[in-house]
């Protein structure tokens, strides 16, 4: 008998070990399931009708609410503002906290209260920090005028100027801070202190060390932040909308107020869940394609 336990005691505890993980994750991927893929296909399956919130689903259309939507001038220029907006936020803000990072990295002293400081900003919410921005890009009283005016320039209209507008709701990211920035430290402090000592050793020292040691063992979090901020600024539509209401003239719609339109001020449902479906194509694509880049470029 003692025989015949001790030789079921290793597949039963072989079993429990498999099933376990299964049981623990089974709720968490079934609410993502529920809350993230499930409204993923209820938009594609409401951008093929005309969709009627009384009568659900309402029309039939198949492509038309895709048809009519590439039909529009208004959702080509989202898209080019949101591009617009892409680029300035990679050439501007992206390599700031990277830089902040390194750095924090050569203090020895005031680093931890200097890395709280950088901290602190992101507890700010995006409302109060629009408002402080708005004040200082004010074109009657506002800071940026004011010194504007100090080095002998004409004022300017900054968030009502069509050419400005998408700097101006950019430029806050410039002075860097928030969460990226320990993470960044976080990383370069998790490199080998074997190799950052035979680098010293071999002289590869300052700028050197940084470019061939530092960066090189980081590449991965540097990697991860570009996709996140890919993404997110695919899918920008809070600072825009609350510095201009993708004003003026539609300067700074982009494509996630043109979608926040289409749903609350158009009542389109159909058209605005066609222009979420090709939103989410896109990133995906973006995303592909830099995962791609970045495998090519480790083999």
């Amino acid at each position: 008998m003692k025989k015949n336990s001790s030789l079921k005691i290793p597949g039963g505890y072989m079993f429990r070990k498999k099933i376990t993980p299964w049981c623990i994750l089974a709720l968490p991927m079934a609410f993502t399931i529920w809350l993230k893929y499930y409204p993923i296909f209820s938009a594609f399956f409401i951008s093929l009708f005309r969709y009627d919130p009384i009568n659900p689903p309402g029309q039939f259309a198949g492509l038309q609410n895709y048809i009519g939507m590439f039909g529009m001038q208004h959702y080509w220029d989202a898209w080019k503002n949101t591009f617009i907006f892409l680029l300035l936020q990679i050439s501007m803000c992206f390599f700031i906290p990277l830089i902040q990072a390194l750095l924090l990295n050569e203090l020895i002293r005031l680093q931890k209260c200097l890395t709280t400081l950088y901290i602190l900003p992101a507890l700010i919410p995006t409302s109060v920090n629009v408002i402080i921005w708005k004040w200082i890009w004010h074109p009657d009283y506002g800071v940026a005028n004011q010194i504007v005016k100090f080095f002998g320039g004409q004022p300017q209209a900054w968030l009502s100027d069509p050419a400005l507008v998408k700097f101006c709701i950019i430029f806050p990211g410039v002075l860097g801070g928030g969460l990226t920035v320990l993470l960044y430290l976080s990383a370069i402090q998790g490199v080998s202190p074997d190799i950052m000592e035979s680098a010293s050793l071999d002289g590869c020292t300052g700028f050197g060390k940084i470019l061939h040691i530092i960066l090189p063992n980081i590449s991965f979090m540097i990697f991860i932040q570009l996709i996140m901020a890919v993404i997110t600024t695919m899918q920008l539509l809070d600072a825009p909308y609350m510095y201009a209401s993708g004003g003026p003239s539609g300067a700074s719609t982009t494509q996630g107020i043109f979608i926040y339109n289409s749903f609350n001020q158009d009542l389109n449902y159909g058209r605005g869940s066609a222009a979420s479906v090709i939103l989410l194509l896109v990133i995906a694509a973006l995303t592909m394609l830099q995962m791609h880049f970045e495998k090519a470029e480790k083999e």
